[in-house]
């Protein structure tokens, strides 16, 4: 197999120096290597896959001791991180004049690992809704976690993403570990709120700001908490979910016979419109004092199974309502890119501390891509999928490992020492 990394990217190494990490320099060259790396390789992201990654010869155990044993943790990078990062695209919509509110989606995602996997201490049984039925309940193992996302008309990125550990799992764990090194039991919605709290902190007021989750954070605490902070709240709601003292469902079927409003909603990337029916609905649900706009919405009128959705603001229509909460579909895709182009999942570390490190240098290769995308669609004005910035990254290490074969072989005046160099060998591979 070929090696594709000769030296580092430098526009990655641009994007790091701004975040202004308050870390060591070999520190910040593991943190730079490994998340080229993950760009780059297109195996399983194993640290010796991406070690394999370098025409140098990088001992795969120093990436292990970065996050097992090296004195920084996920926060040391993940908040100036979050800072620089919105900052960023607040300066970049601001170049744009783009007047189109802010839309945070709060979502959760399972990644599944192999039933037999054991001893890495985020792996557990988590319920799969997904899976799952009103018969069949289907729990699978892997891990969990939170994520948040922020939206800016076309400009949009991961904020953060948080492990989520059941209590019974907590339990097993601190049972081995010294009382300063207990872990704390939070439920997804502490998780989803102290993301929200630290977006609060430093988002600057005066800004238009829709919050949207679907029905499992449709709790009374998680809305009350966004409308404190002066935002509104567009979400999708169960069907049993009561307004007025009477379920929605119900509501529903009592509204057969009113005619349908028809709207058109856009597709996530602009390309489309799609048409939904709906009807509209006003009251107040539980332990809500503010009235609230429910919105029942079909595919085709004959559809035996609507969608259920609450917005806060009412001066909104339900079509402009549901443009706002199609908003939300980048944090799916950001799911993807995550677990399929970065290898979320492939992490082969113990310790619940050392997960969370490299969760941070996930992100931080994602949020890399994404900061490309924003400065491209700026300086173009053309929007290009997050793929296509991996392929450009791709192409410019292979462009450096052919400028550099060349070089070799007129420096040696040989091909054999060079091939020596750049191919990695059957007992590497193995």
């Amino acid at each position: 197999m070929l090696k594709t990394i000769v030296h580092p990217s430098v526009k990655l190494i641009g994007f790091i120096v701004s975040l202004k990490l308050a870390l060591y320099q070999s520190q910040i060259k593991h943190l730079q290597r490994i998340a080229d790396a993950l760009i780059v390789c297109d195996q399983r992201k194993t640290l010796t896959n991406l070690y394999r990654q370098y025409v140098d010869e990088l001992d795969p155990k120093t990436a292990a001791d970065f996050f097992r044993e090296s004195p920084w943790q996920a926060e040391d990078v993940g908040q100036p991180q979050r800072k620089y990062m919105l900052d960023e695209y607040l300066r970049l919509r601001q170049m744009l004049g783009d007047e189109e509110p802010i839309v945070i989606s709060i979502d959760d995602s399972l990644g599944k690992k192999y039933k037999d996997t054991r001893g890495l201490e985020a792996v557990a049984y988590h319920h799969d809704h997904n899976a799952s039925t009103p018969y069949r309940q289907v729990y699978n193992n892997g891990y969990l976690y939170v994520e948040s996302h922020i939206q800016m008309g076309l400009l949009g990125y991961t904020f953060d993403t948080q492990l989520y550990l059941r209590e019974k799992t907590i339990r097993q764990l601190n049972r081995k570990r010294r009382p300063g090194e207990r872990l704390g039991f939070r439920s997804k919605y502490r998780i989803a709120r102290a993301m929200l709290v630290e977006m609060a902190a430093i988002l600057p007021k005066g800004y238009p700001v829709y919050v949207t989750f679907d029905s499992w954070y449709a709790s009374a605490k998680l809305i009350k908490f966004c409308r404190r902070q002066g935002w509104h709240v567009i979400c999708a709601l169960k069907s049993n979910r009561l307004l007025n003292g009477k379920s929605v469902k119900k509501q529903d079927q009592a509204l057969k016979h009113r005619r349908y409003t028809r709207i058109q909603v856009c597709a996530a990337d602009r390309s489309h419109t799609v048409r939904y029916f709906t009807r509209s609905l006003r009251g107040r649900i539980a332990n809500i004092r503010d009235e609230v706009c429910v919105i029942i919405s079909r595919r085709h009128p004959g559809s035996a199974y609507p969608k259920y959705f609450l917005s806060t603001d009412l001066s909104l229509s339900p079509q402009e309502a549901l443009n706002i909460y199609r908003m939300r579909w980048p944090v799916e895709v950001d799911n993807i890119y995550l677990k399929e182009a970065l290898g979320l999942g492939d992490f082969r570390l113990q310790s619940f501390e050392a997960i969370q490190k490299w969760f941070q240098v996930v992100l931080l290769a994602l949020n890399y891509l994404q900061y490309q995308q924003a400065l491209d669609y700026v300086e173009t004005g053309k929007y290009r999928i997050l793929a296509d910035f991996i392929r450009i990254h791709r192409t410019e290490h292979a462009k450096n490992v052919l400028r550099s074969v060349a070089e070799r072989v007129l420096a040696f005046g040989a091909i054999e020492p060079v091939l020596h160099c750049f191919m990695r060998t059957d007992q590497s591979v193995t």
